[in-house]
């Protein structure tokens, strides 16, 4: 999984995309900005509504469909668990165990994805970042494809996301945003660079709180290629989901807690 992607929000907020692999079967009717990995936009299919119970310890999950895995990325700062140093800064996240009753939500639930972090900083012309990741349909890092969501409105989890000011955005990868779908250059600061995925702010929570992020919801920044949105979002070529933390212009970022459970289509 790589990491590049700068951009400013309106209101002063610097956010880091990445994108982690997954795939559609829509016609690749433009020249590809980079080379797909194998036949991305052919690798495909309609996942059931649930994506993941988080019911085990193990940062992997999956069914008939969805081969996925969380996994944490973040340049400098302190997270919990904690991320390497370049080139990936990347560590998988196991759901730790919770009470019976602790997601009101699912009070029959024993397990949640748990992580936390702060600090994070830009330094000179390096951008910092703090993001969970979802990956959706890689079984490996060779096998990836995407899953057929047409069938469902958005996106829906139960979670706790506790941030400074800056907040948090939830992003959803495609094909066009996604360096799999040939689309977009992994370079960054051009017209066409990637990981600009479609998104929405998440309101900030302390307490467990039920998320329903509609596809047609989703906008993008504006600093990559272009991706279809609002009712045209291209809900047949998701890749992975994104829980990307806002890193501040200047100093250190504020201390974030993301907790996640129950993470389905509806």
């Amino acid at each position: 999984m790589r990491s590049y992607g700068l951009l400013v929000t309106p209101a002063g907020l610097v956010l880091v995309l990445a994108a982690c692999g997954s795939v559609s079967n829509q016609a690749a009717d433009a020249p590809a900005a980079d080379t797909p990995t194998a036949d991305a936009w052919a690798a495909s299919c309609a996942p059931p509504a649930a994506i993941t119970t988080v019911e085990a310890s193990d940062a992997g999950f999956g069914n008939t469909c969805v081969h996925g895995q969380w996994i944490l990325q973040a340049l400098n700062g302190t997270t919990m668990p904690a991320a390497p140093g370049r080139p990936d800064n990347t560590v998988p996240v196991i759901p730790m165990s919770i009470p019976i009753g602790y997601d009101p939500f699912d009070p029959s639930s024993t397990f949640a994805v748990h992580v936390t972090g702060s600090g994070q900083q830009n330094t000179g012309t390096t951008f910092a970042f703090a993001q969970l990741t979802a990956s959706l349909n890689a079984p490996s890092a060779t096998q990836i494809g995407t899953v057929d969501a047409t069938a469902y409105t958005g996106i829906q989890f139960y979670a706790i996301i506790s941030t400074g000011a800056t907040g948090a955005r939830l992003t959803v990868g495609d094909l066009y945003t996604d360096p799999v779908g040939g689309r977009c250059t992994t370079t960054p600061g051009q017209p066409t660079s990637c990981f600009d995925n479609p998104g929405a702010q998440l309101t900030v929570s302390t307490a467990w709180t039920k998320y329903q992020i509609p596809f047609a919801s989703l906008t993008q920044i504006g600093f990559g290629n272009p991706s279809p949105t609002g009712t045209m979002f291209p809900k047949n070529a998701i890749t992975h989901l994104k829980w990307d933390i806002g890193i501040p212009m200047t100093g250190p970022t504020a201390a974030w807690e993301l907790q996640v459970d129950d993470l389905t289509f509806y």
